[in-house]
Formats: C-alpha cells, sequence, structure tokens
C-alpha cells in the first residue's frame, strides 16, 4: 500500500514539473511578437574554426608582420523577411552601394540562407541589426593579415582559404603557427626595407628583369634582410605572375661569374701551391675548343700574383690556378661550401645546385671563375660567410632564435681567410679594382663583383648577362655578409654602355653599408689595411 502511494507521488511531481516546463515555453512564446518568434528560430551566430587561431609572425625588434583577424561576413533568412525592398535600401544605404542588384530578387525567395557580404565590420553589423528585421546572421571568420603587405613576402608565404599555410614560412612552421605559437624573426624590416629599395632602383635604372638581395650575420647565420624582386602583396592573392611568386634569392640558380673567384683563391691559399709573389702569366688567352676561348675583358701582357688576379679579375689567371688545383680538390671545397645540396633553412624554396660534373680541363677552368655551376645567391651568402669569418662553417637561419647553434667545422684556416679580406677590401679601395664604385668613406668593405652572360635556350647570349656582388663589413673583422644578384641589366648611357657589376650594384653597395651600419651599431673607421690587421698588398694596373 505504501508502495502505491509512493509511486502516485512520484508520478505527481513529474507531472508538475513537466507543466512548468511547457507553461514557461509556452508562455515565452505568447510574450514574443510574431517577428521575434521567427528570428530566435533562425538567427544564430554562426562561428568557425575558432580554435584555430594562427601564431602571428614578428620581425627582429617586435614589429608585427603576419597576424589573423576576426572577420564577420553577413548572411540573412529571406523567407522570413517582412520587407524586402526597405531592407535593400537599407543595405544600399550602410555600405554605400556596394551591395549587388541580382541579390534583391533573392530577397524576395524562400531561400533559408542567403551571404549578403563578407568581411564586414562589427559596427556595419550593428547597422544591419538596427533594421529591425528577423533572419540577420553573422557568420565569425579568421583571416590571415599581413601588415608589411610585401615586405619579405617570398619569406613570409602565404595561407589557402582554409587558413593553412601552403609557401614559405607559414608552411614549413605551419604545425607551430596553427598551435597558436608565435613566431620570432631574425629579420629586421627597416634593413629589409631599405635593401630592397636600393636594388629596386637599380632594377629600374637598368631595366632589369629582376633581383635579390640577403644580408646576413656572418657568424650565427641570422639573415637580417632578405629581398627577392619582383614581389607581391601578401594580402592579394589574385593575378599574381610566375615571375612575382618565385623566389630569386633562395630558389633561383645562377652561373654567378667572377664571384665565385673568391672560393678558387681561398683553395689556392689554402693547398700552400701558391704564395702571394707567386707570378702567373696572364698574357694569352687560353684555347678551350675551336668555337670557345678562355680571355680577360683588360689585357694584361705581364706576369700577375694572385691578389693581382682577383683585383683584376683574371679569368686566364684564375682559371690557371684552377688547372693547377686539379678537379678533385676543386670538387671538395665545392661539397664543403655547400654548392652539392640545398640550403638547409625554414623554407622549402630552396635550389638544388648544377655542378658540371666533367673531368675535361674545359669544366675544371670554366667552374673557377663561375662558368658551368649554377648556384642560388643563399648558397653564395653563406660560402661568403665561411670565407670571410675566419673560415668556419656557417649555418643561414631566418628565425631570431636566443641560442643559436653554431657549427665550428673548419673549412679553411684563419690566415687563409685573412688574406681573403685583404684581396677583397683592394677589389673596392684600390683604383684598379672593379668594385671601387662601392667604397665606403666611413666603414671598410670588402667584395668581389661578377659579372656572367646567360644561358638562353642552350646558349650564351651576347647581350643578356647576369651580375652578382658579394662581400662583408667591416673587412677587417666582418660582421655582415651582403650578396645582391640583378638579373638581366640593359646598358645605359649614363653607365657608358655596360652592364656589369660594377656598373650596376657596386653603387648601391656603399649606400647600403652607409644606411644600415648605424642602424647594427657598428661604428665608422677610416684606417689604413695594416693597421686593420690586414694584409697591404700592392696592386698594379694593367700596364707598367
Amino acid at each position: 500500500m505504501e508502495n502505491i502511494k509512493k509511486i502516485k507521488f512520484k508520478v505527481i511531481i513529474c507531472s508538475f514539473s513537466f507543466f512548468i516546463v511547457y507553461f514557461g515555453v509556452a508562455f515565452s512564446m505568447l510574450t514574443l511578437s510574431p517577428e521575434k518568434r521567427e528570428e530566435s528560430k533562425y538567427s544564430k551566430k554562426i562561428v568557425h574554426n575558432k580554435s584555430q587561431i594562427r601564431g602571428n609572425i614578428y620581425d627582429s625588434n617586435g614589429f608585427l608582420i603576419a597576424t589573423t583577424i576576426r572577420k564577420y561576413d553577413l548572411v540573412i533568412n529571406p523567407s522570413i523577411l517582412r520587407s524586402p525592398e526597405n531592407f535593400y535600401e537599407q543595405l544600399e544605404n550602410i555600405f554605400h552601394k556596394e551591395i549587388n542588384l541580382s541579390l534583391k530578387k533573392k530577397l524576395y525567395s524562400k531561400l533559408k540562407y542567403l551571404k549578403i557580404k563578407k568581411n564586414i565590420s562589427q559596427i556595419e553589423y550593428k547597422k544591419v541589426l538596427e533594421i529591425g528585421e528577423p533572419g540577420i546572421n553573422i557568420e565569425e571568420n579568421y583571416i590571415r593579415k599581413y601588415p608589411g603587405k610585401s615586405l619579405a613576402s617570398h619569406i613570409i608565404g602565404k595561407v589557402d582559404v582554409d587558413g593553412k599555410g601552403i609557401s614559405g614560412l607559414e608552411f614549413k612552421l605551419n604545425n607551430q603557427l596553427t598551435d597558436s605559437q608565435n613566431v620570432h624573426l631574425s629579420i629586421d624590416s627597416g634593413i629589409q626595407n631599405i635593401l630592397k629599395q636600393l636594388i629596386l632602383k637599380q632594377i629600374r635604372k637598368f631595366q632589369a628583369d629582376g633581383g635579390s638581395g640577403i644580408l646576413m650575420n656572418a657568424h650565427n647565420g641570422k639573415i637580417r634582410a632578405i629581398v627577392s624582386l619582383p614581389d607581391y602583396d601578401n594580402n592579394i592573392n589574385n593575378n599574381l605572375s610566375k615571375e612575382q611568386i618565385f623566389n630569386n634569392a633562395t630558389k633561383g640558380t645562377y652561373e654567378l661569374g667572377s664571384t665565385l673567384k673568391i672560393f678558387t683563391a681561398a683553395m689556392a691559399i689554402e693547398s700552400g701551391k701558391f704564395k702571394d709573389n707567386d707570378l702567373i702569366d696572364v698574357s694569352a688567352p687560353i684555347p678551350l675548343s675551336k668555337f670557345q676561348i678562355i680571355k680577360d675583358i683588360k689585357k694584361i701582357n705581364f706576369p700577375i700574383n694572385l691578389p693581382e688576379i682577383i683585383v683584376h679579375s683574371s679569368n686566364i689567371g684564375t682559371a690557371k690556378i684552377a688547372s693547377s688545383l686539379g678537379h678533385d680538390l676543386q670538387n671538395k671545397y665545392f661539397e664543403l661550401l655547400g654548392f652539392n645540396k640545398k640550403v638547409n633553412i625554414e623554407i622549402v624554396e630552396t635550389a638544388l645546385p648544377f655542378i658540371n660534373r666533367e673531368l675535361r680541363p674545359a669544366s675544371l677552368m670554366s667552374k673557377s671563375y663561375g662558368y658551368g655551376i649554377r648556384i642560388s645567391p643563399l648558397h653564395l651568402a653563406k660560402a661568403t660567410a665561411i670565407v670571410l669569418n675566419g673560415g668556419k662553417l656557417v649555418s643561414p637561419t631566418l628565425l631570431n632564435t636566443q641560442f643559436q647553434k653554431t657549427q665550428y667545422k673548419q673549412i679553411f684556416s684563419s690566415e687563409t681567410s685573412r688574406k681573403i679580406r685583404s684581396i677583397l677590401y683592394l677589389v673596392i679601395n684600390d683604383r684598379n679594382g672593379t668594385g671601387k664604385r662601392a667604397k665606403s668613406f666611413y666603414y671598410p668593405i670588402g667584395g668581389k663583383t661578377g659579372t656572367a652572360n646567360k644561358l638562353i635556350d642552350g646558349r650564351y647570349s651576347k647581350t643578356e648577362n647576369i651580375v652578382a656582388f658579394t662581400g662583408g663589413f667591416p673587412i677587417d673583422k666582418p660582421q655582415y655578409i651582403f650578396t645582391i644578384v640583378i638579373d638581366g641589366p640593359k646598358p645605359q648611357k649614363f653607365s657608358a654602355n655596360r652592364n656589369t657589376a660594377g656598373w650596376v650594384i657596386a653603387p648601391i653597395v656603399g649606400k647600403l653599408v652607409d644606411r644600415i651600419s648605424p642602424i647594427l651599431k657598428i661604428a665608422p673607421l677610416n684606417l689604413e689595411p695594416s693597421e686593420m690587421g690586414l694584409k697591404n698588398y700592392k696592386i698594379r694596373g694593367t700596364t707598367l
């Protein structure tokens, strides 16, 4: 009997609870206007990818380069609109007639979902709500934005419509960024802009096809600036040409001409086969075949030594040095410098060099002065750092890591490095040097020019060329390496119809160093070579 009473009591309690809930819902529906009831039925805020808030990318000074922002898309349920005509007119007022006319017809339809406008602001959304129509919704999305626009666009890379990295750092560091971790780069936005503007100016002046530039710490490999031109605004996805998308600095490979003489000279010194004053006859061209000879632009009718060969940029002298060193030694050092593999860096757009492996004397000699070997500007910058920093291996990086791993593998001796620095100082500061237009009156710079005929459809062009300039500063104890390459400069009247590296790139090297050295906190220095610990080589002119 007691059990029956308990059961009845529970039934009464459940029935009462159900009545209360039902009454509450019914009361709410009755107190809402028909419009509000419809709006509650269809209106809701839709959030997409809320968990996918991508990490920011900053430069070395903490300036924002890439970030993720919230954006709102306005959507409507046309089937419950009270006055489509009035609603359309109000939209035109709010969005300044940016609403498509074809949308008007759809407002009269029975569609349950219609996207009105993408990427509206919160203020615009509030104004739309104030129209008072039911069924107004927003979809919240996250969009990748690049405040720097074209700043290091090839390095930063891009994301797809789902916010996933598809190129550059956005791709290589996708997991880290997707996990909302921020990335801090070694790139300095100010230095990046200075380097870009200087190269861009020369490209325009010489009507060139494109160019690239790198500024890198000679010891820890941190890249402070890296430019590829033409570039693009990372916020724009449409109508980009393949030339804009291609990363010339890391992906392009080129025969970089006489810049490779730096490494032939370093091999010669390191081998011990050539002393400072050993003389080499460069008076006669070297025949390689019926159609190919090695010759110099300026004829020198007397024997010259190794420093003079580099300062005058003698192809004949460099070829004879390489011939004496042999294939095995050349290949050994090319591999130690990294010319046989991609540079390991935090992007995937890197190039595999090409080296002519033929064992003919012509191949050996041609490679010694930059033909038959194609490398990227990044390869050249890394190799230049090795030769100038005391001979130690260095690994380029785009990240501003606090504790940079440095590989202390010795490639060349410190004495070989000192001699090369002494020679490259003269390339710029001696009146006979091919890079004399790069001279700075405030900072000692050393470097080497390179000009090579472009290989087009299997033949070397007589009019098109690639020009390059690589070196370091302050050259007595290099802290930074610069490498600049310009593709296809045209001869100009103001350059005496010349389109060589000495005319195209050299004039901006001194300007670059003068402008960025204060940013890098490098003090001016104006001393004689011997006062800087460099060897004071004497360079003779082309005639005695």
